[in-house]
């Protein structure tokens, strides 16, 4: 199949709807990265940026440190890649994520999670009733007095194997997300689904949530999540710490 763009290069990569070669894919790609950052309102010419990410999502970071770069070529950026060690749950490895921007002196910072990793998450949140950290699908956040850019939180990895720091599946240290992951592989072969299903998150109307009172997750009692009464026992009432403990019997 010939790329549908150029009409030149041998295509190889489905980006909405469209099966371009790498060199288009590539030019899509930056364009909306490009598009992301500028509605964000993100960066300034002189800024200091951190990267957070886990090593299933190496890569991804990889290949937004080289976009920032090539983008603002004029520009006086540093930007620091920051890894956390990922949990056999997915919302203790979230947690940590959290705790991390919590207690980072970095006013900015990007999340390379994609479309395809969230989409797998909002199943897993229903499948489990904890909604948890689903609110981070968003282009930006502001939380902890901190800016929050996920620039592919709309695009799925497989777009973005026309880049060569892209490599392998979606795959994390949680055994049931990874099941999801596989099953959502197989069923939405068209992408379009990875740029509507926002939608879905829009309607658990996530803003009313009770929330807790250090990380930001949403939780159904109490002032704190169970991750934070663990941890931070001295910072949430002792009503919340009950109640995290009675569910754990």
């Amino acid at each position: 199949m010939i790329c549908t763009k150029c009409g030149k290069n041998q295509a190889e990569v489905l980006i909405s709807g469209k099966y371009l070669c790498v060199y288009c894919a590539r030019s899509e790609i930056v364009k909306r990265f490009r598009k992301e950052l500028s509605l964000s309102k993100f960066l300034d010419r002189e800024d200091k940026v951190m990267i957070l990410t886990t090593e299933n999502f190496m890569d991804v970071a990889n290949l937004i440190e080289k976009l920032l770069y090539n983008i603002c070529k004029s520009c006086k950026l540093d930007v620091l890649i920051d890894k956390i060690d990922e949990e056999e749950d997915i919302n203790k490895t979230l947690w940590k994520l959290m705790i991390k921007i919590r207690e980072s002196d970095f006013k900015k910072i990007i999340l390379p999670f994609t479309a395809d990793f969230f989409l797998s998450y909002l199943i897993y949140s229903i499948s489990t009733g904890y909604m948890g950290y689903l609110d981070l699908y968003s282009q930006s956040i502001q939380l902890y007095s901190k800016k929050i850019f996920i620039p592919f939180y709309s695009t799925p990895r497989f777009e973005l194997l026309g880049f060569s720091e892209i490599t392998g599946e979606l795959k994390t240290k949680d055994a049931f997300l990874n099941e999801i992951i596989k099953w959502e592989s197989k069923q939405f072969v068209d992408n379009e689904i990875y740029h509507t299903f926002g939608k879905s998150i829009n309607i658990i109307k996530l803003e009313n949530r009770r929330r807790c009172k250090i990380c930001n997750a949403i939780i159904e009692h109490g002032d704190c999540c169970k991750y934070c009464s663990e941890s931070f026992s001295h910072l949430c009432s002792k009503q919340s710490q009950k109640q995290e403990l009675a569910e754990k019997v």
